[in-house]
């Protein structure tokens, strides 16, 4: 583990948390970007506003499910004054559903506003989601948050222990099972097969279904092996966010089941005036059209009658 500070630049801390984040959301921007040719949005008129309201109303989740599910952080914060208190409150702790929650939030204000569809940005931006949040388990890491069970800890329903062998030892000297690094591999995974379906899947919505249902999956189980679920709170036999966790599995479950209705639009093309020649009559070297054939058919069936009267006529005089 690195600590709070990834380094120092005189008394200038460089936060760890700070600097993963800004690369999983520079990283989150590129991979959209890759993908939007199989994209039937403009990328920069509409994709580009998604994921900036994604982005803010996002952060705003992230700290107010934090506050909710750890309501006793206000206490904490303001026992060393009311500014220090609120820099405290608006700087350390997150969730990542309540991140999840007002991004989808964002997406659907700005589908709304652009008359789209909602789940044409939700597939495109599903894999850079999983791009952005990788990034942000790698802070977790190095800031030792997020931690997994100690050596020797029994997991929420006492199915397992582990000896150690794959821990990481913490600040305070215990051994943890290294759970954001195990998570940062999975969202990785997952973005590798979630853009291996945008680029096959005829149906608008299986990619964003397929992404709820898969993470979902994992975090349910993945909270087994948490080592801080109990500060987050539990509700009967699961903890918080393993109950969001079924409901996000529900969710994808019916938008996978709906998205077979769907059928994806045509890719988004730019077109730009300069692009644009219109071919002069004279330099097509097309064929005729219908309407050049009928005047030639009329023009020779004109010559034709002349002929026959002109024949005609000179049949006339002989006789005569």
């Amino acid at each position: 583990m690195i600590g709070t500070y990834l380094f120092h630049i005189g008394s200038f801390g460089v936060p760890s948390m700070g600097v993963c984040v800004l690369v999983g959301a520079i990283l989150a921007v590129f991979l959209s970007w890759l993908l939007r040719k199989k994209s039937a949005l403009d990328w920069n008129g509409e994709v580009v506003d998604a994921i900036i309201l994604a982005v803010l109303l996002g952060f705003v989740g992230m700290k107010i499910l934090y506050w909710i599910v750890t309501p006793n952080v206000f206490k904490d914060a303001f026992q060393s004054g009311f500014f220090p208190g609120v820099l405290s409150l608006l700087t350390e702790g997150m969730v990542f559903y309540g991140g999840l929650i007002g991004g989808i939030v964002g997406i659907i204000i700005v589908a709304l506003k652009k008359k789209k569809n909602f789940f044409e940005f939700g597939d495109l931006m599903a894999p850079c989601f999983c791009v952005a949040h990788a990034f942000g388990r790698i802070g977790c890491l190095l800031v030792g948050c997020c931690y997994g069970l100690a050596k020797g800890e029994t997991s929420q329903f006492g199915l397992c222990t582990y000896d150690g062998a794959c821990a990481l030892r913490y600040a305070d000297g215990t051994m943890r099972l290294p759970a954001p690094l195990m998570e940062a591999i999975f969202l990785l995974l997952l973005c590798g097969v979630l853009v291996l379906i945008y680029r096959k899947e005829k149906h608008v919505g299986t990619v964003t279904g397929s992404y709820l249902v898969l993470y979902a999956v994992w975090r349910f189980i993945m909270e087994i092996f948490r080592g801080d679920v109990e500060e987050r709170g539990h509700l009967g036999p699961f903890f918080t966010s393993q109950w969001i966790s079924i409901l996000i599995l529900i969710a994808g479950v019916v938008i996978l089941v709906l998205s077979r209705r769907w059928k994806k639009e045509e890719p988004f093309k730019e077109f730009h005036e300069e692009e644009l020649v219109v071919p002069e009559p004279d330099e097509t070297g097309d064929e005729p059209d219908e309407a050049d054939e009928a005047v030639e058919e009329e023009a020779a069936e004109a010559v034709a009658e002349e002929i026959a009267d002109a024949v005609e006529e000179t049949g006339g005089s002989d006789r005569e």
